[in-house]
């Protein structure tokens, strides 16, 4: 049953940033390590690299299984079987031989994180009204906004203290935690009752958005921003230390990411008083392949030290900032009948991009030049796409008699990831 007010335990809420911050942190956290990986696994640094997209695709396929499939059987158990698997596949990470074993463990890895991002929510929503949960998330969200910043930085310090295993010794050490926490002490969320009695209706809903222009709309959004984010991830750890920056100077560079995205979210919320959402996810793009045709600009200098690179990305990820919550926004408040799927759906077109990068990145040069046009390809992309898949939505509307006033409610993101 749903309350209206906000008494959440301390123990819930710790609970509750653990499931939220679990697969975006296990995303980057080993990425100051990747040539010590390489050299203990006997492989190249870019095949060690590659494995984030396999990590992509499981927090992918993720978020289109356990939504719909919480639905009929609750979330409780799917998070105790998540999260158990989370561990498994955290030390399986740390144990590995070869670059074969990591492969797979890190995609089991996500499969079993994966539960948390759409989990939390969920148990969010069974257990507050709107305005409480939303305050709910105004306080889960610091956590999940800085995790980008601190995962690589205490990844970073682990691997030089200790090895390139302890980052994955600690994840597997968190996701048994959280397990044993839901299972001493946190309920059932979604009583019998409220569950859904056929899982194939909720998945039939895919269709529906897929066929949909203003679906797609706002999911490019997604896939492009995160392609981009997830690209610097990966490709950001070997540039810099190829000019000369050390392990743990790598970690710190990517505080500034995640301030700028912090920044851009809240610059966002602030305007949606005065500014639609489509209009805002105009201003977005604008900042967003401005800064990538800027860092294009540069880039084809071939600079010989890491500061264009720094200060670019920086204004890019406030773009970011405004594409990921307002396209959130959009892309469920536009489909009300069948918000969970459309939340599934964008979250995993969000990880299709990430995985499509990550390839990318593994196969290009490791340099600024390569990469800023590979981020120019993205932003120029995802700018054509939204407004050629605006003006379509839009007639498509007309013809059928649909309003287009879109909603306006101030929202709040997690960084680049969940959703």
């Amino acid at each position: 049953m749903q309350t209206t007010e906000a008494k959440l335990p301390p123990l819930l809420l710790a609970v509750l940033i653990s499931l939220s911050v679990g697969g975006l942190m296990s995303s980057d956290i080993n990425l100051p390590g990747l040539a010590r990986t390489a050299h203990a696994l006997g492989s190249s640094v870019s095949s060690v690299q590659a494995t984030f997209s396999p990590y992509l695709v499981g927090l992918l396929v993720a978020q289109l299984l356990y939504g719909p499939w919480s639905d009929a059987v609750g979330r409780r158990r799917l998070v105790i079987g998540g999260f158990s698997l989370y561990a498994v596949a955290s030390l399986a990470c740390a144990l590995s031989p070869n670059i074969t074993v990591f492969a797979s463990a890190r995609l089991l890895q996500a499969l079993g994180a994966g539960a948390g991002l759409v989990l939390a929510r969920a148990i969010v929503g069974d257990l507050y009204g709107q305005q409480t949960a939303g305050r709910v998330f105004t306080t889960i969200m610091p956590v999940v906004g800085a995790s980008p910043a601190v995962s690589p930085l205490l990844g970073g310090y682990l691997t030089t203290w200790l090895s390139w295993r302890a980052p994955f010794f600690l994840t597997a050490a968190i996701a048994l935690v959280t397990v044993l926490a839901v299972v001493l002490r946190v309920p059932e969320s979604l009583p019998p009752e409220r569950r859904a009695r056929r899982l194939r209706t909720t998945v039939g809903n895919y269709r529906k958005l897929l066929l949909s222009a203003k679906f797609w709309g706002y999911g490019l959004n997604l896939g492009v921003g995160y392609a981009v984010y997830t690209g610097y991830l990966v490709a950001s750890p070997v540039i810099f230390q190829r000019l000369g920056m050390s392990t743990e100077a790598n970690g710190y560079c990517y505080i500034s990411i995640a301030a700028a995205y912090i920044s851009g979210n809240l610059i966002s919320r602030r305007l949606l008083a005065r500014h639609s959402i489509d209009q805002l996810l105009v201003r977005g793009h604008l900042i967003f392949s401005s800064g990538a045709l800027v860092l294009l600009a540069v880039g084809l200098t071939d600079p010989h030290t890491p500061w264009p690179l720094l200060v670019l990305m920086t204004a890019v990820t406030i773009g970011n900032g405004f594409l990921f919550p307002m396209s959130v926004a959009g892309g469920v408040t536009s489909f009300p009948t069948m918000a969970g799927a459309a939340s599934g759906l964008l979250g995993a077109v969000q990880m299709a991009g990430g995985s499509l990068s990550s390839l990318l990145v593994s196969a290009i040069p490791s340099d600024i030049r390569s990469f800023a046009i590979l981020v120019c390809v993205f932003a120029l992309t995802g700018f054509t796409a939204f407004h050629g898949l605006r003006a379509i939505a839009a007639r498509t509307a007309t013809g059928s008699g649909v309003p287009q006033a879109m909603p306006a409610a101030p929202v709040t993101s997690a960084p680049p990831n969940e959703e």
